[in-house]
């Protein structure tokens, strides 16, 4: 099989709304989670959002899992930078959207399902949103935490 690289084209960019404005109601901002297509795929669900933590659960029959029954830690890492997104546009009081710059994971167990996820912004720079993901897998138990840093735009992709 071979590739050519000039063959078609990128898809199309999802349609995601913009987020509610900043003064918007907690359930609002869940809704606006909820809505993300990325966050379906992974199969996480916005449940809570307080101060400057968002809470989210991850379906475990979403995808197929190792074969211990845990949660691959490719997915769990995917999980962790779509709840970091929605928690630094969350925090932001000036821009639409963030884009992950870095990402770090950890595990420290295998992440048995369902998993808690929390994602908490750390207060800092305008342009740049730093959030902490930490994960209970079902036992209650951390099974994973992640870091990043995320750039944060007014809605252009600059």
């Amino acid at each position: 099989m071979s590739f050519d690289p000039s063959a078609g084209t990128a898809p199309p960019p999802v349609n995601i709304s913009a987020p509610p404005a900043h003064e918007s109601g907690v359930e609002d901002w869940i809704d606006w989670a909820n809505s993300m297509p990325s966050l379906g795929a992974v199969g996480l669900t916005c449940t809570a959002m307080t101060g400057s933590t968002v809470e989210f659960v991850l379906d475990p029959e979403t995808f197929p899992r190792n074969i211990n029954g845990a949660v691959n830690g490719g997915l769990v890492a995917c999980a962790a930078d779509q709840a970091m997104g929605v928690a630094a546009v969350r925090g932001s009081r000036s821009h639409a959207y963030a884009f992950t710059v870095s990402l770090t994971t950890h595990f420290h167990r295998p992440a048995m399902p369902p998993l808690v996820v929390r994602a908490r912004l750390i207060p800092g720079g305008n342009r740049i949103a730093f959030v902490d993901v930490e994960m209970e897998g079902a036992d209650g138990a951390r099974c994973a935490s992640a870091q990043g840093a995320l750039r944060l735009s007014g809605g252009g992709t600059s």
